[in-house]
């Protein structure tokens, strides 16, 4: 699920406890319970006073509601709280109705009076904050809403059919017709607004939709009842004073409706198919209206299912565009995971490949050692009998028999690597190891290049690796820069602190040979990449050194220029002097 932003909405903290709505509650029952004690001809007068209270209460909660709410929602609040006043002149005027000896005018007033309060209840409740809406889904909300509404409209439409409103009394048809609107206004504009938020409804709206509820239910007992013109001795009417006693509990609700916009959730199965429930009744009534009363079926029920299959054809035709975005989108998530199991593939190819590297130079390693051994052995009996007493040649058997005392010892670890052992890190200086190795270093490189040690310090660098670690990786930088000096340069090797507030040790490798190219420089890392003939390399040095110095705690970081030389960079966490092994 996708989040959205909290929009800047009412505090909850300012809002009063349950007594609102108890007080609300306990004067819809009082007045039920009165009405329903009375006899008929009493109702007559008192249950349009009790009417004016529960209308009374309902327009000060929203009113109260409207005054303490921020932002966009004040002005639903507001719409609402006209649309509760606005009942207090239209129950005025059709008490004057009843009486009789008024103009003409007047008997549609109260009618006209009624539409507009539908029309206000409508914007108010499509006023309230709706979020950001996704491409598309505005119009497949106001489609939706226009369904149910139209749908809604039919079926009370056939039942005032049934119900003979063609026989009714004088100035009724105009008032059931604005109750028959207004009703399905109100529902569409709920489907618009809760479709495809469902959580929504637990709020101020689901109060709205009960009343929405009620005054369907006292409209169908109407029609039911043959549609009279005197409402007020009705049992039933006490139906529609659930109709501000809802609107009341809706303003007094803890809720903020902008609340259910912090998470969007995708399109609802259940709530999607909300606005075609009066859809497939109103085809069943339809279907049964031309089976067994065909005489019934007007060209306004012909025209209003007209309208409805219309909006259903233009609903259908989005549906359709929604399933092939839906197949397009499909297809590019197939061909997403289709390129990223191909890369993992590759990747574990290449995995695979490392590893049996790794066993074969694990078994090329024991049969070098071997070698290594005799060679060892070798130079050190012709040390120990020179012949002629000559000091170079000592020397030359001496250092041939220390490289072959650390090649075996470069092998030894590439067969522990290859049995996943574990090496063990200790304190070492890293300027004394460098000075010891720089013989050693020296005789990796031409002759033509000329090599520079850097030292700010003599001793005390300090880190936690092991000496063969720190070998395997300067002579991994040091041979790699003398073949990047094919004419001869300069190799300059730097140790020391990076600076006094990094806690960390630098080991620097520049040369001044041919450099790299960006493009290979974003490679270099790479398992296999490398720019060697064929035959001379195999490109897993600067990966294996890569993932020796993030072993160890450390970076590696490379600069380079074409014709201008490399750099690379090693940053080990320093120890602090006085801390031991």
């Amino acid at each position: 699920m996708a989040l959205e932003p909290r929009p800047s909405g009412e505090a909850l903290s300012s809002r009063p406890g349950r007594l609102p709505g108890v007080i609300l509650v306990g004067a819809w029952l009082l007045v039920a319970s009165v009405h329903l004690v009375l006899r008929p001809e009493r109702r007559l007068l008192v249950w349009p006073l009790g009417y004016l209270l529960l209308e009374a209460l309902a327009c000060g909660s929203l009113a109260y509601r409207a005054w303490t709410t921020p932002g966009q929602g004040r002005v639903a609040w507001w719409l609402l709280a006209a649309s509760a006043f606005l009942e207090v002149p239209n129950l005025l005027f059709t008490l004057l109705d009843l009486q009789g000896g008024h103009p003409d005018w007047m008997t549609r007033l109260p009618s006209y009076l009624g539409l507009v309060t539908g029309f206000l209840v409508l914007a108010g409740i499509l006023s309230f904050p709706r979020g950001r809406e996704r491409g598309g889904r505005f119009r497949r909300r106001i489609l939706d809403a226009l369904i149910f509404a139209v749908s809604l409209f039919f079926l009370l439409w056939v039942m005032g059919i049934q119900a003979s409103l063609r026989t009714a009394a004088e100035g009724v048809g105009l008032r059931v017709l604005v109750a028959y609107l207004n009703v399905a206004l109100l529902g569409g504009g709920l489907v618009f607004m809760t479709s495809y938020h469902p959580d929504r409804t637990r709020g101020p709206l689901g109060w709205l939709a009960a009343s929405g509820l009620a005054w369907l239910a006292a409209i169908s007992c109407w029609t039911l009842a043959g549609l009279p013109s005197i409402l007020a001795t009705t049992p039933w009417i006490i139906l529609a004073g659930a109709i501000p006693l809802f609107q009341g509990l809706a303003a007094w609700s803890p809720r903020p409706v902008e609340e259910a916009l912090v998470a969007v959730h995708p399109e609802p199965r259940l709530g999607g198919l909300l606005p075609y429930v009066p859809v497939v009744v109103a085809i069943l009534v339809l279907a049964g209206l031309l089976a067994w009363s065909p005489r019934q079926a007007t060209r306004e029920t012909y025209a209003i299912f007209l309208v409805m299959v219309v909006l259903l054809l233009v609903r259908q035709v989005l549906a359709i565009e929604d399933l092939e975005a839906a197949r397009r989108t499909l297809e590019d998530r197939v061909l997403h995971r289709t390129r990223a199991l191909e890369q993992a593939q590759a990747t574990l190819l290449r995995t695979e490949r490392m590893n049996a590297l790794a066993l074969m130079g694990a078994g090329l390693a024991h049969d070098l050692n071997n070698l290594l051994g005799v060679i060892k052995n070798s130079a050190e009996l012709a040390v120990m009998e020179p012949e002629g007493g000559d000091p170079a040649v000592s020397r030359n058997l001496t250092r041939i028999a220390t490289a072959a005392d650390q090649a075996a010892r470069l092998t030894g670890r590439l067969m522990g690597f290859a049995r996943r052992e574990s090496e063990a890190l200790s304190l070492m200086d890293v300027v004394g190891e460098i000075r010891e190795m720089e013989s050693m270093l020296r005789l990796l490189l031409p002759r033509s290049v000329s090599l520079q040690l850097e030292f700010p310090v003599d001793h005390g660098v300090l880190v936690r690796s092991s000496k063969l670690r720190l070998e395997q990786m300067l002579v991994n930088l040091v041979a790699n820069a003398g073949g990047a000096m094919p004419e001869g340069g300069r190799l300059t090797i730097y140790a020391g602190a990076d600076g006094p507030g990094t806690g960390d040790t630098l080991i620097e490798v520049a040369d001044s040979g041919i450099g790299m190219t960006p493009e290979v420089l974003e490679r270099i890392f790479d398992p296999f990449f490398t720019t060697k003939p064929s035959g001379k390399g195999v490109g897993l040095g600067l990966p294996s050194l890569k993932a020796m110095v993030e072993e160890d705690g450390g970076r590696l970081e490379v600069s380079s220029e074409p014709g201008r030389g490399s750099r690379f960079r090693i940053f080990l966490p320093r120890v602090p002097q006085g801390i031991s092994n």
